[in-house]
């Protein structure tokens, strides 16, 4: 079926029911973009909020390379 088809047998409908294949038409094509997988950045990430605000810890000095090497 083409577009010209689609369009022709829609034009037979009374605007009432072009009103309903319109709005089934919109939610199949919401449904199909929900159904894409959503590739996510790590800054969208549940992940993000602990990289942006790391947890704060009183008195705590992280080991420099060296130290972190020595062991």
């Amino acid at each position: 079926m083409g577009y010209a088809e689609l369009i022709e047998t829609l034009q037979q409908l009374p605007e009432d029911k072009q009103a309903e294949v319109l709005d089934f038409a919109q939610f199949l094509a919401q449904k199909a973009k929900k159904d894409e997988p959503q590739v996510r950045t790590l800054a969208q990430s549940s992940m993000a909020r602990w990289i942006n605000n790391p947890l704060g810890v009183d008195d705590f000095k992280p080991l420099s390379r060296e130290e972190a090497n020595a062991r």
